[in-house]
């Protein structure tokens, strides 16, 4: 091997270079070829060359080794470092999986890179691995939004975009393919000689044909050309032939060395030595990676095995004895642990079989690295754990309850509760504190089997208040108590006629939740009342109860209570006809939530703002995922479904889409059933009422509005049918009218008059737009002066108009408007009709 010190160089066709330099023109580059055909070596060559050339250009580096999209997102996050505040802002975020989250990645991006001057290239490597998660649309978005200065360069196996995505890029997108990347014949000549072989022209030929350009079929075959003066033969797979020429050919220590680091994705130095634990693994790893292209190592000092000999090499650990494969891989998840690589660490030890440290992982984790992709493997887990060992991690078995909550398999959960009991009446370890400690944790982990039932889920806080010497390891206070509900009334209120009391429960129930973990969810209780006396159109106490929510919300730093607060303060706002407030509060609202990071929370407010604009009757204001009834991109938590339906609903009346609205009774009726969410089937019974009107089905929405009354007043609630009276006015007082709740309806209207105003008030003001009254544009002019209290002649001056002519215009003016009596009276009822005070 030593006749040849340049087998292992790296080797570039000039052909190649020129298409690699080409890279720089364009904003998003995909290098797509089979797997072996010099994808990343072309792609390191370059970017070296490129920091050569470009002293300040700065290449973010990720490389997929797992399908998973934790993973990803924490790779991507990682690639980052050199940007610690936008990396710390992208892990609070999250991986961005609707379109309002993307978006706020691409501001976060852009606001992080946009003042460099250099050139920023963000490489990600064989992104085939995850070939079955929506990265397109993410990779699309950033492509087009992020600034000029920075390209996305995508290394894979398989096509990334269709036809219709290359399309649509157009130029902006540059591609290199296989063929690229393929030797001709004379290119390969030219790397025999600068690796030192000689083969005639006519082995060269034999050569091309043999491995059409293939650049590790040609590499393994110098090698082999190397040791033994000729090709290799061409029946015979690359893994094979990998086994041949790199790892048969080695000493048995080095190869053994190879196939035991082989179990970890990618490694370093330490961890290699960690794993072989021989003091020569430094040794023996400079030595392997010296003299195989197929051992890479990075500027991090991170090495990694190509896919092909990672694959031979763990074909060959897969043969070795049960007993060396359990002990290496749970030597492997200690590496992880001690490093706090979770995830990592929860498959090693499963690969391992070694449930103790599996479950010790969990406990020290407490299953904060698992989430909904992971629910399979940890339902395996925890299946295939003995239960006796699961007896042993008490702890362990109360985080698996609340996990299983979260991943929603409640059988589990049982299970797991009735082997806790059975390990502490076994337990002789514990004390006596530490045993009721765990017990508590269980019963707040169970109360989640009560959702929606305030008193029932109380009696597991109450019984965990007595048990209980610390907070509850069962509850996250930083989590969104509301799972990402605008509304806590809307969230809890559960039985028609049941609002005084679900009211009173919350009184009297929260103070236990909050004893157990550590003021979750604080000032809750005052959102339910703040709500509630909004609905019942009691204006003050809403508001004393709402700043008494928000003050105990901001004690604990709740932010899913404090949004609910500033969204009632917004409906407030608008009942008030005080646009500038309402548009405020959602300026301010949207800053804090981006300052602390709480980006789960601003689909939320989304969700608030496109039922605020739809009220108004502008639903093209609203978020356009919303508007657009993209409904499934968004993360909102299950519990907050409901109302992020009601309020698209909404929206869908605004646009005037009326068969659309009654088209989703079935589906609404079916989601708002689970936890009987009563304001939200009171609010489509209204929004029912409003489209089969519009479509002609009169009687059908008289019953749907009678409906909505009978469920509604036995509570007192009346606000959702006066925001809904530019659909419901008419209806409500022919059921007036026929002796149905007419007192209730009386109030209702006055309260909807009220609305209308404030509403009128703020279009007039913000959007230039006011009824017409059945009036002409110039008698309109004519009414709105008269309202403002100007005589007939200041009218006549300011319109051009003959002082007569304005007289005979208001006469008119008073006729279609039914306005009788004196002179004066008739223009106080003028003023008071239009409200038009601009």
């Amino acid at each position: 091997m030593n006749h040849y010190p340049h087998l292992n160089d790296i080797f570039m066709s000039e052909r190649l270079k020129q298409r690699l330099n080409e890279i720089n023109t364009y904003p998003i580059t995909t290098v797509i070829a089979p797997m072996g055909f010099g994808k990343t070596t072309a792609m390191n060559w370059w970017a070296k060359r490129q920091v050569k050339n470009q002293a300040d250009a700065v290449i973010l580096r990720q490389i997929i080794v797992t399908d998973s999209i934790t993973d990803f997102w924490m790779g991507f996050c990682r690639a980052f470092k050199g940007y610690p505040e936008l990396t710390e802002q992208m892990k609070a975020l999250g991986y961005p999986q609707d379109a309002s989250a993307i978006s706020m990645l691409a501001e976060l991006l852009d606001d992080a890179l946009s003042p460099s001057a250099s050139q920023i290239y963000m490489v990600m490597d064989d992104l085939h691995i995850l070939q079955q998660k929506p990265l397109t649309p993410l990779l699309l978005f950033l492509s087009r939004s992020l600034p000029d200065s920075v390209h996305i360069i995508l290394l894979s196996r398989n096509q990334i975009l269709n036809e219709e995505e290359r399309m649509r890029l157009g130029n902006l997108l540059g591609e290199i393919t296989a063929d690229d990347l393929r030797l001709s014949q004379q290119e390969l000549a030219v790397y025999a000689k600068r690796c030192g072989l000689e083969p005639s022209a006519e082995e060269i030929n034999v050569l091309a044909t043999l491995t059409e350009g293939w650049i590790s079929m040609v590499y393994l075959n110098f090698k082999a050309y190397a040791h033994k003066g000729c090709w290799l033969s061409s029946s015979t797979d690359i893994f094979t032939l990998i086994d041949q020429v790199l790892l048969n050919p080695l000493p048995e220590r080095q190869r053994e060395f190879l196939i035991l680091i082989g179990m970890a994705n990618e490694f370093t130095a330490d961890q290699a030595a960690y794993l072989w634990q021989h003091p020569d693994a430094v040794e023996l790893l400079t030595s392997l990676s010296k003299n195989n292209a197929f051992i890479t190592r990075n500027e991090n000092g991170i090495y990694r095995y190509h896919h092909m000999l990672r694959h031979c090499t763990r074909h060959k650990f897969a043969e070795k004895l049960e007993a060396y494969r359990k002990e290496s891989y749970s030597r492997l998840g200690q590496w992880y642990f001690d490093h706090e690589d979770y995830i990592s660490a929860y498959f090693a030890f499963a690969d391992a079989q070694d449930w103790d440290s599996l479950l010790a992982t969990l406990e020290k984790d407490k299953s904060k690295s698992l989430n909904a992709e992971h629910s399979e493997a940890f339902f395996s887990w925890i299946s295939e754990c003995p239960e006796d060992i699961l007896m042993a991690h008490p702890s362990a078995l109360v985080i698996c309850m609340i996990t299983m909550f979260t991943m929603n398999n409640i059988p589990e959960i049982q299970r797991m509760k009735s082997l806790l009991i059975e390990a502490m009446e076994q337990d002789t370890v514990l004390t006596s504190q530490e045993r009721d400690d765990l017990l508590g944790d269980a019963e707040v982990a169970e109360s989640f089997l009560s959702y929606n039932n305030i008193l029932a889920m109380s009696a597991y806080h109450r019984r965990a208040c007595a048990l209980l010497s610390r907070t509850s390891l069962s509850v996250d206070p930083k989590d969104a108590w509301t799972f990402s509900a605008p509304s806590i009334f809307m969230m809890y209120h559960s039985s028609v006629g049941g609002a005084d009391r679900e009211n009173a429960e919350m009184k009297e129930c929260m103070p236990y939740y909050y004893q157990v973990s550590d003021g979750h969810g604080n000032g809750s209780e005052h959102g339910f009342a703040a709500d509630l006396f909004y609905e019942r159109g009691q204006l003050t106490d809403a508001d004393i109860a709402n700043r008494m929510a928000l003050s105990a919300a901001k004690q604990k730093n709740q932010f899913s209570i404090i949004i609910c607060c500033d969204f009632l303060s917004m409906r407030m706002a608008l009942l008030n006809g005080d646009f500038n407030e309402m548009n405020k509060l959602s300026i301010d609202c949207r800053e804090w939530l981006h300052r602390e990071k709480q980006y789960t929370l601003l689909n939320t407010l989304d969700m608030c703002q496109g039922f605020l604009y739809a009220l108004l009757g502008h639903p093209e204001a609203a978020p356009k995922w919303l508007a657009e009834g993209r409904l499934q991109e968004t993360l909102v938590m299950f519990p907050a479904t409901p109302m992020l339906h009601t309020f698209y609903n909404q929206l869908l009346l605004a646009q005037e889409q009326w068969t659309a609205v009654v088209a989703r009774r079935e589906e609404c009726e079916n989601l708002y059933g689970i936890y009987h969410n009563v304001l939200c089937e009171i609010w489509l019974h209204i929004q029912l009422a409003a489209a089969l009107e519009q479509i002609g089905r009169h009687a059908d929405a008289l019953e749907e509005l009678r409906t909505a009354l009978s469920m509604a007043l036995p509570d007192g609630i009346v606000m959702p049918f006066a925001e809904s009276e530019a659909y419901i006015t008419n209806l409500l007082q022919e059921l007036g009218q026929q002796g149905i709740y007419p007192e209730e309806i009386e109030r209702i209207l006055t309260l909807a008059q009220s609305f209308h105003s404030a509403k009128q008030k703020i279009l007039w003001e913000h959007w230039s737009e006011h009824e017409n009254y059945g009036l002409s544009d110039r008698e309109l002019e004519v009414a709105r002066l008269a309202a403002q209290r100007k005589t007939n002649l200041e009218i006549a001056a300011e319109l051009h108009l003959a002082e007569g002519t304005v007289r005979n215009q208001l006469s008119r003016i008073f006729d279609k408007l039914n306005i009788a009596g004196s002179s004066k009276n008739k223009r106080l009822e003028l003023e008071n009709l239009l409200k038009l005070k601009k």
